[in-house]
């Protein structure tokens, strides 16, 4: 363990992170920026903390609870702790001053939608249907559901007529079933690879169950490529230079110090809630949920489908990326069997960046390039903050990373101080730089690059769900339906008319938006062979 002699994590928690009074976001972001960072963060990286099957046993570094703290140890308890299991390190490394501990990514590192299909063959064969190139879904009451299992095996269907209780749900990525907001982004996508796969066969009736999976899937994953690209990373202000192709010099391993301090943020962005709107946006009458209703629990959306939730989280302004974070994620009730006891999300990142070893906040500061600060009133604009800082570390060159980069004011448009701007502008950069299966750089998409560049979320989310308007870029907040610009209609509403066959199966096929789309175009794409995946 790094940095040893510096605070308890949890006095930082309760003196830095608790928030005092409640800050949204500067730039009108939306709650469906975090949810897309968190999605996105389960994208490209993975690493376990240790297990019972560690060798040597698992090594403990638990935080301690002050005997004060109102919250989880009114009994004055002196052996109360938060629980935290160091994460799991690669072999050999680690065993000196000279040979630090390296931290195996279970994820595949490209943004190349793992977490929907799997990062390996048995889990990709597993969440297949076998049949038309589609994935399982449940049908849940009439609509698709993320896929539910029992005591027998996958439940194809289920009409409502006995107590889900015992159901238990399964995606290639079990992280993303963490929270509501998350389930509801991965059967988005699971609803939206099976409308392409419908599409694919419709129009291409020889081609195999593979041939029209491994088509729709390159289609999704392009799709979360232009979305993460070309909506969510300017939301949040950062600016890539130009893409200028595949890049086989650069290496795209996640850097330590931007797992820890950059896929983090969207805990500090979280709302203390889940607001469910219908579709004229007003509330259902059990709105808002609880954080921690929406936690290890299918329940709201068993109960009220994802739309509420979508729509919501679309409606509502963000927190501010500062150093405060609501009080349920500090204060939050473990539901996991894996996992129990309290959990401060703040306390266990501090936490997790001294177990991973990351440098104090002004050595990081030399690694990058950028300028030491001097005191804690040249850190942050902010007296108060400089103020409590003072108090808890004896100076700024003995301060843990994530406190320094979070307090540093923002750039102008961005949700990132200096330092994580930098982090994140470098390791973006590299991972589309790098990836020899960018979109972009695949000669099969090549004709439809322009469609494909003007996807939104929006379209993903009108496409599969019963919403019929939305901002059409929900990564910022919007609360007048007046300025809902985008737009369709459901099936069973719209008027019986011939459409274009050619514009018809433009929209339908490949969800872009883009009725002009030529149909010549579109059977060439679809006649092409299938390339080869990685």
């Amino acid at each position: 363990m790094a940095h040893t002699d510096f605070p308890n994590p949890r006095v930082i928690s309760n003196i830095l992170c608790h928030e005092s009074e409640v800050a949204y976001d500067s730039n009108s972001l939306s709650s469906m920026n975090s949810l897309w960072g968190e999605f996105l963060r389960n994208e490209i990286s993975l690493t376990p903390h240790q297990d019972s099957l560690h060798e040597g046993g698992m090594e403990e570094a638990h935080i301690s609870i002050p005997i004060d703290d109102e919250v989880m140890n009114p009994s004055g308890s002196e052996s109360a702790q938060i629980r935290y299991i160091r994460t799991e390190f690669i072999e050999g490394t680690g065993v000196d001053e000279d040979n630090l501990r390296s931290f195996p990514n279970q994820a595949s590192v490209w943004i190349d939608a793992s977490s929907i299909y799997g990062q390996n063959e048995e889990t990709n064969n597993w969440m297949r249907s076998g049949d038309g190139g589609r994935v399982i879904v449940t049908d849940w009451e009439g609509s698709d559901m993320i896929p539910a299992f029992d005591s027998n095996g996958f439940v194809n269907d289920w009409d409502g007529t006995s107590s889900h209780i015992n159901i238990q749900f399964g995606v290639a990525d079990n992280r993303n079933l963490e929270n509501i907001g998350l389930s509801s982004m991965h059967l988005l996508f699971l609803r939206e690879h099976n409308r392409l796969a419908d599409a694919i066969q419709e129009r291409n009736p020889d081609w195999t169950d593979e041939e029209i999976f491994q088509r729709a899937r390159k289609l999704v994953i392009a799709q979360i490529q232009v979305i993460t690209y070309s909506e969510y990373l300017p939301s949040i202000g950062l600016i890539l230079p130009e893409y200028l192709g595949y890049n086989s010099s650069i290496n795209p391993q996640i850097s330590n110090e931007f797992f820890l301090l950059v896929t983090t943020s969207f805990n500090n962005q979280r709302n203390d809630d889940w607001l469910l709107l219908n579709n004229s946006r007003a509330e259902l009458l059990n709105s808002p949920l609880e954080l921690q209703q929406g936690y290890w629990n299918m329940d709201p959306i068993l109960d009220v489908g994802i739309e509420p939730i979508i729509m919501g989280a679309s409606y509502e302004n963000q927190r501010e990326n500062d150093l405060s974070m609501v009080h349920n994620l500090r204060n939050l009730l473990s539901g996991k069997s894996s996992w129990p006891g309290w959990m401060d999300i703040c306390a266990m990142d501090i936490q997790r960046g001294r177990d991973r070893g990351l440098t104090d906040y002004n050595s990081l500061r030399d690694d990058l390039g950028l300028n030491r600060h001097l005191s804690f009133n040249n850190l942050t604009n902010d007296g108060n903050i400089s103020s409590m800082i003072s108090e808890l570390y004896d100076d700024i060159d003995s301060m843990d990373s994530l406190i320094g980069v979070i307090s540093e004011p923002r750039i102008e448009g961005s949700i990132f101080g200096e330092t994580q701007y930098l982090l994140a502008l470098n390791q973006y950069t590299m991972l589309r730089d790098a990836d020899r299966y960018w979109y972009a750089n695949d000669p099969d998409l090549e004709p439809l690059i322009s469609e494909l560049n003007d996807t939104r979320l929006s379209d993903i989310i009108l496409r599969n769900t019963e919403i019929e308007s939305l901002q059409c870029n929900v990564f910022f907040a919007e609360h007048s339906m007046n300025a809902l610009d985008c737009y369709m209609p459901n099936p069973s509403q719209e008027p019986q008319t011939q459409a274009d066959s050619d514009a018809e199966m433009s929209t339908l096929l490949l969800g872009l938006i883009g009725l002009g789309i030529a149909g010549m175009l579109i059977m060439n794409f679809f006649g092409a062979t299938a390339k080869e995946e990685e």
